[in-house]
C-alpha cells in the first residue's frame, strides 16, 4: 500500500509540470501575412491624338498630300521588351499579305486598293528591289520616314519578319510610325485604279 501511495505521490509534479510547460507556451500575440501576387498589366490601345489615318494621293505624282501618321498608347506596370508593329494589306487572294519591307536600310508600306485588290503577285513586287509598273497595278508603296517611341522605349525593324521589335517601359508609351510622301519609284503609276488604298497597322504582343 505504501508503494501505491509513494508513486501517486510522485505523479502529481509531473502532472503540475505538464500543466506549467503548457501555460508556459501561451501567447497573448500573434500575427499572419496576406500576401496576393499581381501580374504584369499591359493595355495597348489605338491613339487618335496627332495621327493622320487619311490623306489623298495626288493623281499626277502618286504623292500623298500629307503623311500618314499612325499611333499607339501602351500602358503596363513593368518594362515590356515583347512588343510588335505589323503592317498588313490585302491581296485578290489574301487578307493579311505583309505590308512592311525594307530595302537598302529603308523600310516601307504598301497600301492597295481595297475594292479593285492587287494580285499577290503585285504586291510582292513592290518590294522587288527593282519594281515594274506593269507587274504592280494596285499596289502602292510609300516610305516609313520615322517609327519611334517615347518614355525611353525603343522601335527597330526586324528584316527577318518585316516587323518592327517594340520595346515599352512601364507606364505609358506612345508609338508613332510616321510614313513618307513620295511613293517608290515604279509602284505608281496610270495602271493604279483610283479609290481607297490602305495598310493595316497593329500594334500586340503576338509575332509574325
Amino acid at each position: 500500500m505504501l508503494n501505491k501511495k509513494l508513486a501517486g505521490l510522485f505523479l502529481i509534479p509531473v502532472i503540475l509540470g505538464t500543466i506549467n510547460a503548457s501555460y508556459a507556451a501561451l501567447s497573448n500575440t500573434a500575427s499572419q501575412t496576406l500576401t496576393a501576387t499581381l501580374a504584369n498589366y499591359l493595355d495597348i490601345q489605338a491613339y487618335t491624338a496627332g495621327a493622320v489615318l487619311n490623306t489623298t494621293i495626288t493623281p499626277e505624282t502618286g504623292a500623298l498630300a500629307t503623311a500618314l501618321i499612325s499611333k499607339f498608347q501602351i500602358r503596363t506596370n513593368a518594362n515590356t521588351p515583347g512588343l510588335f508593329l505589323k503592317a498588313t494589306t490585302e491581296s485578290s487572294t489574301s487578307p493579311n499579305e505583309v505590308a512592311f519591307f525594307q530595302q537598302s536600310g529603308t523600310v516601307y508600306v504598301i497600301l492597295s486598293n481595297t475594292t479593285n485588290k492587287p494580285t499577290a503577285a503585285a504586291v510582292a513586287d513592290c518590294k522587288a528591289a527593282s519594281p515594274t509598273l506593269a507587274n504592280n497595278a494596285n499596289a502602292i508603296a510609300y516610305p516609313i520616314a520615322s517609327a519611334a517611341a517615347d518614355n525611353s522605349g525603343t522601335v527597330t525593324f526586324d528584316n527577318t519578319k518585316n516587323q518592327y521589335n517594340v520595346s515599352a517601359n512601364a507606364g505609358q508609351t506612345i508609338v508613332t510610325a510616321t510614313t513618307g510622301t513620295t511613293p517608290v519609284a515604279n509602284t505608281y503609276s496610270y495602271l493604279d485604279t483610283a479609290g481607297t488604298y490602305q495598310a493595316i497597322l497593329t500594334l500586340s504582343n503576338t509575332s509574325l
